[in-house]
């Protein structure tokens, strides 16, 4: 499976995960695509019976171009509550898949090509990438070094790129890499140093993928500047999904606690931490929970999933939640009369090899749309390696 690999002559920037402040073109494919927009608003009619509540309305409109600066980024904390001052956007999972990140950050408006190089496009957007960005594809490490770069781009002009903590980030901390991919393992190994024969063993592959993710290792530490709950204006992002139970925990906690644990930093006793249990630790962790994302509810599953996120949002102050985790085979949708987008629409060619769709929030004169555009690029047909179980 090919999915955007960077080039062994990108990757060197990467050891020691020195990010660079320009990214060539060139390595992220071309930027150039036609963009459709799915424009929903509050009504009962929808073309997709899994949007009840979610008015919609079909439009098409042209991809924007700007220019944006480069310059030295502010140092970059673990946020748990933002403010936004202009247009909010919500990418789902991209599971190492480049050249689909890529098209979502185009759909977007917020990437554009000038001068050969990569650039911030997006003004004062905030964006949130809402995790897995690791596993079933081939560049994971150019993901992130991509949405790093544009992150401090982004601030220059009042905007941000933040990124989420998912179960895949949460796994691959935790040692468990039964979902990277050769291509996955192959730029691990490349990040670290390998090279020649070494490069091509396959345990020692293995060994410096442990290196680059155990905890305080270069990408644990990269990863540890991800929240796991976020909060935008009146918005909650999360992976998986935030039940009372976890603010009630305290989510700033929660974000503090997996940063400390990927950072691979000790207690006061001298011990390792743990990652917190309500962000990880089973189905219904933030990580983890599918109670939001389920495709076909039942009457009673929308009453019952309706008003635990009721009590949810009302425990936040938040208007709407907005999770990745569960593809979802329609494309993007809500529920709840709209107060929950499942965004995770399988984009990546080791999942579903969807076409990337995005969520767009924004106001006009005091009302809030929210709707979905979808990039309209082609889609190469790619063999799914390691994808028995997409979820």
């Amino acid at each position: 499976m090919h999915t955007g690999q960077l080039s062994s002559g990108t990757l060197k920037a990467l050891a020691p995960l020195g990010l660079q402040s320009n990214f060539p073109a060139r390595h992220f494919g071309s930027l150039s695509s036609s963009i459709g927009v799915q424009s929903l608003k509050a009504s009962r009619r929808s073309p997709n019976p899994l949007n009840r509540g979610c008015r919609c309305q079909v439009h098409t409109v042209q991809s924007e171009r700007r220019a944006a600066t480069a310059a030295s980024p502010s140092p970059y904390k673990v946020p748990t509550y933002v403010r936004a001052t202009g247009r909010i956007v919500a990418i789902g999972d991209i599971h190492g898949d480049l050249r689909k990140a890529i098209s979502s950050l185009e759909a977007a408006r917020v990437l554009q090509e000038v001068g050969g190089q990569v650039r911030w496009a997006g003004g004062d957007t905030v964006v949130v990438q809402l995790g897995d960005v690791l596993d079933r594809g081939d560049s994971e490490i150019g993901v992130v070094m991509l949405l790093r770069e544009l992150h401090k781009q982004a601030q220059l002009e009042g905007g941000a790129v933040y990124m989420l903590n998912g179960n895949h980030e949460s796994l691959n901390v935790s040692g468990n890499f039964r979902y990277a991919t050769p291509g996955g393992f192959r730029e691990s190994a490349l990040a670290a140093g390998l090279r020649g024969e070494d490069l091509q063993n396959i345990e020692k592959q293995k060994q410096a993928r442990q290196r680059m993710y155990t905890p305080g290792g270069p990408m644990a530490r990269e990863l540890a500047k991800n929240p796991t709950v976020l909060i935008v204006n009146d918005t909650l992002f999360a992976h998986g999904g935030v039940l009372k139970r976890h603010v009630q925990y305290g989510l700033e906690k929660m974000n503090q606690e997996v940063s400390l644990w990927m950072r691979g930093l000790h207690n006061a006793d001298g011990s390792r931490p743990t990652p917190p249990f309500f962000a990880t630790g089973d189905a219904s962790s933030v990580m983890w929970n599918r109670m939001y994302s389920k495709e076909a509810f039942t009457p009673y599953d929308r009453f019952c999933v309706c008003r635990q996120l009721k009590a949810t949002l009302e425990a936040t102050g938040a208007r709407h939640m907005i999770i990745g985790h569960t593809p979802q085979t329609t494309g993007a949708n809500c529920e709840c009369n709209g107060h929950v987008w499942r965004m995770d629409v399988g984009m990546s060619g080791g999942v579903l090899n969807a076409l990337p769709q995005v969520l767009e929030i924004y106001e006009v004169h005091g009302e809030t749309t929210v709707r979905v555009v979808t990039a309209t690029i082609p889609c190469v047909p790619q063999r799914r390696q390691g994808a028995r179980n997409v979820f």
